[in-house]
């Protein structure tokens, strides 16, 4: 009797160690395709994406050769017109209403694969585990999103800049995740007694982890906008010790985690090879020669460009005689020679400055890595309006002088050229680009300064002089030159310099008005770069001209800030 009581006991203990282990090996599973399907979420949002974009491209292309006379598109584009003209609207803490919606599609698929397939038998475990998962898919996402070499750019016209913004929100969705992770797996722990297992040594890396974390994003709220380079750097060092300290939080091949960071260190490792290699291919003969510009401007000619590079697209320019360790993103001006104009803000731009400043004319050896960035094709538009503030003219002068010479003797594009400046000497900078606008008959330049002129130069108009009262505040010179991504153009020629209207332009009116005054069939590309209330402007005046029946309108933002 007393034996088959121990068999039957023996036998329980075995069916339940069992059932055990195939319930810890279904959840083991589950965590996985949590995963897996977060991933498949992801790729499915920029699938959408892509689709739409190159539909889009497929209806303009047909519309355009059919001389608007295609009448089955009538009602694909009055309901793409009417998504497009809330898509672009600007919404509080985000670039607009469709960055916003690609956010709460995030947010769903991020909660569904959280909560599905979940084993409540002992939640707090449970979840903390599956948190784990989603922490580290979400630090996946995070490091593609910020990849400078991937498909997007080319599939979606959405390259890693633009994408900037989805990156720190993933990010921060990153934290969430962790901390959720941490506290409800340590409830647990206290719940069952285990606090022990807090010093065991993978334990105690991810704590770290955690940590660093907890501090990279803290340094991004708080040092990023003040002082970006350390920002960079330390992001830069925390993410690679982060990635080793979340594998060796969870070494163990055959739970896969580490499976997991491999393959995205893999592929953060492959991005910067790609970038090293093409640094290195234009470093062969390759110089810069800097030329000193009023107001903290600097000129950059460099002897080799790459073939594919386009004017308002962008490259990380490297000089080691200015920093050896160090490249940073500037506009392309020019593309014959590669110029760019640079902002002299703070670090590397203030170093850069103040050598053109030491030598002026001087030639240094340089390189770049690029170009980066997507430009739609202005000459299929018949207006273009182009608004900058301050240094962001080095995207809309490089736009404006590219597309005149692709026009040639053609009529069929008008272009409007808005410019606002602080002090009226930074109109210098594009002096020679400036007479070729306004010597065309396809261009209205008009130029805006928001102070007085700060020398004794007889000044030339040579602007609109219809005046435009202001609804746009321009931010101070520090938020103005908040990027490094301030770029080039030729030196000015001294004997010439524009009288700008005073205050700031009424972009509002400007755009509504060039809008009222389109015919139906005409195709209007409003292009800005500019600060944060100048964009925001552009924004909401080109989304309220989007209509139903009436001009086709695009929005191409090029916005200060990384």
């Amino acid at each position: 009797m007393a034996n088959a009581t121990a068999t039957a006991a023996a036998q329980a203990k075995a069916a339940k160690a069992k059932a055990t282990k195939l319930a810890k090996i279904l959840r083991q599973r589950n965590n996985e395709r949590s995963a897996k399907f977060f991933a498949a979420a992801m790729v499915g949002i920029m699938v959408i994406f892509i689709l739409i974009h190159w539909t889009r491209i497929a209806f303009k292309t047909y519309e355009r050769r059919s001389s608007g006379k295609a009448t089955f598109l009538r009602f694909p584009v009055r309901v793409t017109r009417a998504a497009r003209s809330v898509l672009v609207r600007k919404l509080p803490l985000f670039p607009s209403t469709g960055h916003a919606l690609v956010f709460v599609g995030y947010l769903a698929a991020t909660i569904t694969v959280t909560f599905t397939k979940m084993d409540w038998s002992t939640p707090l475990n449970n979840l903390g585990k599956r948190l784990g998962w989603i922490s580290v898919a979400n630090l996946g996402l995070v490091t593609f999103l910020a990849l400078k070499n991937t498909p997007l750019a080319f599939l979606t016209a959405y390259s890693y800049e633009r994408l900037n913004v989805l990156h720190r929100i993933a990010g921060y969705s990153l934290i969430v995740s962790m901390i959720l992770h941490t506290t409800i797996y340590l409830a647990g722990d206290i719940r069952q007694g285990k606090l022990s297992n807090l010093r065991e040594d993978d334990q105690v890396v991810g704590i770290i982890a955690g940590f660093l974390m907890l501090l990279s994003v803290a340094l991004a709220v708080l040092v990023r906008k003040m002082r970006y380079e350390i920002f960079y750097v330390t992001h830069v060092v925390l993410f690679i010790v982060i990635m080793i300290l979340v594998g060796m939080h969870r070494p163990d091949f055959a739970k896969k985690t580490v499976i997991g960071v491999i393959v995205i260190g893999s592929l953060w490792f492959a991005d910067r090879v790609i970038r090293s290699l093409r640094t290195l291919f234009f470093s062969f003969g390759n110089t810069a020669t800097l030329t000193p510009l009023s107001h903290g401007g600097t000129r950059v000619v460099l002897r080799k460009s790459p073939g594919r590079a386009v004017s308002g697209t962008h490259c990380f320019l490297w000089i080691p005689g200015v920093r050896a360790l160090e490249s940073h993103p500037f506009t392309i001006t020019s593309t014959k020679p590669l110029e760019l104009v640079v902002a002299a803000y703070d670090g590397f731009t203030r170093d850069l400055h103040a050598a053109a400043v030491k030598n002026p004319g001087q030639t240094l050896k340089a390189s770049i890595d690029g170009p980066y960035g997507n430009i739609p094709n202005f000459a299929n538009f018949t207006k273009v309006v182009l608004i900058a503030g301050g240094s962001g003219a080095s995207f809309t002068v490089g736009i404006a002088i590219d597309l005149l010479r692709k026009l040639g003797t053609s009529q069929t594009t008008t272009i409007e050229f808005i410019w606002t400046v602080r002090e009226p000497e930074m109109l210098e900078w594009f002096s020679e680009q400036l007479k070729e606008l306004t010597d065309s008959p396809l261009v209205n330049v008009r130029l805006f300064s928001t102070r007085g002129s700060t020398s004794d130069s007889t000044l030339v108009s040579s602007s609109d002089e219809e005046k435009n009262s202001s609804t746009d505040p321009l931010p101070s010179s520090k938020n103005e030159h908040d990027i490094e991504k301030q770029l080039a153009s030729p030196i000015s020629s001294t004997d010439m310099v524009f009288s700008p209207q005073g205050g700031r332009p009424d972009i509002a009116a400007i755009v509504d008005e060039i809008a009222e005054k389109a015919e139906d069939n005409d195709r209007i590309a409003v292009a800005a770069c500019g600060p944060d209330s100048l964009m925001q402007v552009t924004r909401s005046t080109v989304a309220k001209n989007i209509k139903v029946n009436g001009p086709s309108i695009e929005l191409h933002v090029e916005q200060f800030g990384w």
